[in-house]
Protein backbone atom coordinates (compact mmCIF):
# COMPACT_ATOMS: atom_id res chain seq x y z
CA UNK A 1 0.00 0.00 0.00
CA UNK A 2 1.40 3.67 -0.99
CA UNK A 3 1.37 6.36 2.17
CA UNK A 4 0.61 9.54 1.64
CA UNK A 5 2.43 13.02 3.24
CA UNK A 6 -0.53 15.20 4.84
CA UNK A 7 -0.08 18.95 5.24
CA UNK A 8 -3.32 20.64 7.12
CA UNK A 9 -3.39 24.39 8.09
CA UNK A 10 -5.38 26.03 10.04
CA UNK A 11 -6.13 30.17 9.92
CA UNK A 12 -7.40 32.48 12.09
CA UNK A 13 -7.82 35.76 10.20
CA UNK A 14 -7.02 39.43 11.30
CA UNK A 15 -10.21 41.95 12.46
CA UNK A 16 -11.37 43.54 9.71
CA UNK A 17 -10.83 40.25 6.88
CA UNK A 18 -13.67 40.77 4.28
CA UNK A 19 -15.63 37.61 2.55
CA UNK A 20 -14.00 39.59 -0.54
CA UNK A 21 -10.58 39.37 0.83
CA UNK A 22 -11.00 35.55 1.66
CA UNK A 23 -12.73 35.02 -1.87
CA UNK A 24 -9.26 36.80 -3.09
CA UNK A 25 -7.05 34.46 -0.96
CA UNK A 26 -9.66 31.19 -2.39
CA UNK A 27 -8.82 32.09 -5.93
CA UNK A 28 -5.07 32.64 -5.15
CA UNK A 29 -5.15 29.14 -3.39
CA UNK A 30 -6.79 27.61 -6.48
CA UNK A 31 -3.88 27.75 -8.74
CA UNK A 32 -1.60 25.64 -6.99
CA UNK A 33 -1.90 22.68 -8.18
CA UNK A 34 -1.47 23.85 -11.62
CA UNK A 35 1.85 25.26 -10.67
CA UNK A 36 3.53 22.76 -8.20
CA UNK A 37 3.90 19.61 -9.46
CA UNK A 38 4.40 17.37 -6.38
CA UNK A 39 0.38 18.28 -5.07
CA UNK A 40 -1.67 15.12 -5.32
CA UNK A 41 -4.83 16.27 -3.54
CA UNK A 42 -5.58 20.19 -2.40
CA UNK A 43 -8.47 20.81 -0.58
CA UNK A 44 -9.32 24.48 1.13
CA UNK A 45 -12.60 25.96 2.36
CA UNK A 46 -13.91 28.65 5.47
CA UNK A 47 -14.98 26.69 8.04
CA UNK A 48 -18.88 26.23 8.01
CA UNK A 49 -19.20 27.54 11.67
CA UNK A 50 -20.92 24.46 13.01
CA UNK A 51 -18.52 23.86 16.22
CA UNK A 52 -18.25 25.84 19.54
CA UNK A 53 -18.06 29.21 18.93
CA UNK A 54 -14.32 30.66 19.40
CA UNK A 55 -12.97 26.87 19.17
CA UNK A 56 -13.28 26.71 15.75
CA UNK A 57 -10.72 28.35 12.52
CA UNK A 58 -11.65 30.43 9.96
CA UNK A 59 -10.20 28.67 7.05
CA UNK A 60 -8.01 25.80 6.31
CA UNK A 61 -6.22 23.88 3.85
CA UNK A 62 -5.57 20.44 3.24
CA UNK A 63 -3.09 19.18 1.16
CA UNK A 64 -1.85 15.62 -0.03
CA UNK A 65 1.75 15.36 -1.07
CA UNK A 66 3.59 11.58 -2.07
CA UNK A 67 6.13 12.13 0.66
CA UNK A 68 7.85 14.61 2.85
CA UNK A 69 10.31 15.95 0.03
CA UNK A 70 6.84 16.76 -2.41
CA UNK A 71 5.90 18.63 0.61
CA UNK A 72 9.19 20.38 1.01
CA UNK A 73 9.19 21.05 -2.95
CA UNK A 74 5.42 22.97 -2.38
CA UNK A 75 6.50 24.96 0.49
CA UNK A 76 9.79 26.42 -1.43
CA UNK A 77 8.08 27.02 -4.72
CA UNK A 78 7.83 30.26 -6.15
CA UNK A 79 4.33 29.89 -6.61
CA UNK A 80 3.20 29.02 -2.97
CA UNK A 81 6.15 31.86 -2.04
CA UNK A 82 3.86 34.28 -3.53
CA UNK A 83 0.73 33.03 -2.66
CA UNK A 84 1.69 33.16 0.98
CA UNK A 85 3.78 35.99 1.80
CA UNK A 86 1.13 38.04 -0.73
CA UNK A 87 -2.29 36.88 -0.20
CA UNK A 88 -2.38 34.97 2.99
CA UNK A 89 0.28 36.85 5.76
CA UNK A 90 -1.12 39.94 5.66
CA UNK A 91 -4.59 38.39 7.03
CA UNK A 92 -3.60 35.96 9.30
CA UNK A 93 -3.67 36.71 13.01
CA UNK A 94 -2.83 32.89 13.90
CA UNK A 95 -1.84 30.10 12.04
CA UNK A 96 -1.89 26.22 13.23
CA UNK A 97 -0.32 23.57 11.00
CA UNK A 98 0.05 19.50 11.16
CA UNK A 99 1.87 17.00 9.01
CA UNK A 100 1.34 13.03 9.36
CA UNK A 101 1.58 10.21 6.94
CA UNK A 102 -1.03 7.73 5.66
CA UNK A 103 -1.17 4.46 4.75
Amino acid sequence: MTSMFVHNVFFKWKPGTTTSHVDEMATALGTLPGKVPSIRSYKFGRDLGLGQPGVSWDFAISAQFDDEAGWREYLSHPAHEAVRDESLAPRIAERASVQFSVN
